[in-house]
């Protein structure tokens, strides 16, 4: 089980800002979910290495980071979201 305690904030380490190539990439995409508007469907299509579930993830981070509700659904490998 883990191991529990509360410390004060002055001692606490400062958290860790997203630099370099995994900054970018959660930019990428919070701009494909600020593109789609209200009655808009989004559609990615993976790239060589990637997969339809992986980019279903990312999307779905990028909302929730944005504070908006998405909705993904993968059909024939090609992954569509909705944004509320």
């Amino acid at each position: 089980m883990a191991e529990f305690s509360v410390v004060a904030e002055k001692d606490a380490p400062r958290p860790i800002r997203q630099t370099g190539r995994l900054a970018q990439r959660m930019r990428e995409y919070e701009k494909y979910v600020e593109s789609v508007q209200s009655g808009k469907i989004g559609k990615l299509s993976p790239a060589k290495g990637e997969t339809p579930r992986g980019i279903a993830l990312r999307v779905s981070r990028a909302g929730k980071r944005m504070h908006k509700s998405v909705n993904t659904w993968v059909v024939n490998g090609v992954v569509y979201f909705s944004v509320s």
